[in-house]
């Protein structure tokens, strides 16, 4: 039995060494293996990577990049060239703290076969200025443990650091993945199809927020626009079973991300888009 564990990085100087040391830590029973899609950094990413794979040649994997991939292709190929019986997530700006965490997940998963996934709680680093410096994710914890499709279909609540998953045989992504901006929650959703997540009340990595990662970049009417698209193809995708879960999902998107008057775009109407779509996807 092998689990893979799947790291994306770009210009992650200042965080790569402490995500890589997490990994090559962890106790295990099993065989494990590092994928790293370094994708082409401008500071020194790839030269850490790369004496961490001369380190752990046996371990480490790493596959570099001749020109910037961008987010979704870089993610893609990694996650591709995973090849263990269980996959984990983590990027490389954030790390692990528990060194049994991919024991316990792994474990889990195999003598509950009814689950395809399993996650747990974080701790929340925040590097951005004038705000507060770090919380847990779920401090009172979450109020189950089990989760299916409509539960993922709404608020953020599963940090990728956190994510370990069943890789099926038979689990061939459909092509709209391929287009979207994030890898993660659209194998979320289509693993959901497949079994329950189990939730771990437990603070077992840290997740960072900082100015260059893609909550900063992804935000107003960017990031409803990357959220439709996902949960638009997800809806036509399961035939429309969860079409309620997903237009709830959407208006909570727009009514979060599009709000403030100070973003609105000009129009030539006075109604805000969150009311207008609000409307059309309640019809």
């Amino acid at each position: 039995m092998k689990t893979s564990i799947c790291i994306i990085t770009y210009n992650h100087q200042d965080y790569i060494a402490q995500a890589l040391e997490s990994f090559v830590n962890q106790l295990t029973s099993f065989e494990t293996e590092i994928i790293i899609g370094e994708d082409c950094s401008s500071d020194n990413t790839r030269s850490i990577c790369e004496k961490y794979a001369a380190a752990y040649p046996h371990k480490i994997k790493l596959l570099p990049s001749k020109k910037n991939l961008g987010m979704l292709q870089n993610f893609m190929r990694t996650y591709n060239a995973c090849t263990g019986d269980y996959i984990a997530f983590c990027e490389g700006d954030d790390y692990w703290t528990d060194r049994c965490k991919l024991q316990k997940q792994v474990d889990f998963l195999c003598a509950n076969t009814e689950y395809s996934a399993c996650f747990h709680n974080v701790l929340i680093k925040n590097e951005r200025k004038d705000e507060e410096q770090e919380w847990i994710m779920h401090p009172e914890g979450l109020p189950k443990d089990s989760f299916d499709t409509t539960d993922v279909l709404g608020p953020w609540f599963i940090a990728s650091p956190s994510f370990v998953f069943v890789n099926y045989s038979d689990f061939v992504l459909p092509d709209w993945v391929y287009n979207c901006q994030y890898g993660d929650l659209p194998i979320m959703l289509l693993l959901t199809l497949r079994g329950k997540f189990k939730y771990f009340n437990e603070v077992m990595a840290v997740y960072r927020l900082h100015n260059s990662g893609l909550t900063t970049v992804h935000k107003n009417y960017d990031k409803i626009m990357v959220m439709v698209y996902i949960y638009a193809s997800f809806d036509i995708h399961t035939n429309y079973k969860y079409h309620n879960a997903v237009r709830d999902a959407v208006i909570y998107e727009v009514d979060r991300h599009a709000a403030p008057k100070n973003i609105l775009p000009p129009a030539r109407e006075k109604k805000s888009l969150a009311t207008v779509l609000k409307k059309v996807l309640r019809r």
